[in-house]
């Protein structure tokens, strides 16, 4: 991208980038269109090419940018003092309906961006995931209090079962279920609480 974009108004920084974020949250790469973000944004679709050079600059910029503000709003929000293993997870949910309600195109297009196939920036987007969710888990695990788990629950299989859960769960679930989000993360929190019931020591349910 130019660099020069930085050097522009705060206003029209965030114009494009809106328009990019709200045509990104409704369609995957493929479908959005330079044509689409210019009208969403109001400006001219030249202006995008001069900033952005493609489609691929403006979507890895916008995926960046989401992900950033998403972590920010994340450790604002979260309370480090908590240390029970599914406290922690339910509190996370919390902050990411929060989120979504703050910031609706940002949580989407993050939704969208993560089953992205387009091989245009599908390994672009599988990297930064790893990342974010590599040093996300760390920090989870470093603050987790073990001692409540049933002896032979280790933090680390039973954090990838929640992980493959989450991920089986939102693959599985229909465009109808997929857009009433609020029920949807209700469903999820029974599951966990289920969960949680089968891994925690009797005197801690």
């Amino acid at each position: 991208m130019n660099d020069r974009f930085f050097d522009l108004p705060e206003e029209k920084r965030e114009q494009m980038l809106n328009g990019a974020l709200h045509v990104f949250a409704k369609y995957d790469y493929k479908k959005a269109s330079m044509e689409g973000i210019a009208a969403a944004a109001g400006v001219s679709k030249a202006l995008l090419f001069h900033y952005f050079e493609n489609k691929r600059g403006l979507y890895l910029f916008a995926y960046s940018y989401s992900v950033e503000l998403f972590l920010k709003e994340m450790r604002a929000m979260q309370d480090d003092s908590e240390t029970d293993y599914f406290r922690m997870i339910e509190n996370s949910q919390r902050c990411k309906m929060t989120i979504l309600a703050k910031h609706p195109d940002i949580m989407l297009f993050m939704m969208n961006a993560y089953y992205e196939e387009s091989p245009d920036v599908k390994n672009d987007i599988d990297r930064s995931f790893a990342t974010v969710l590599e040093n996300s888990s760390c920090r989870f695990l470093e603050r987790a209090d073990r001692s409540r788990l049933k002896d032979g629950v280790s933090a680390e299989k039973l954090l990838n079962i929640i992980l493959w859960m989450s991920e089986g769960y939102m693959r599985t679930r229909t465009p109808e279920q997929l857009s009433d989000l609020n029920k949807l993360n209700d469903e999820y929190l029974e599951h966990i609480e289920m969960l949680r019931r089968q891994v925690y020591k009797p005197e801690y349910l």
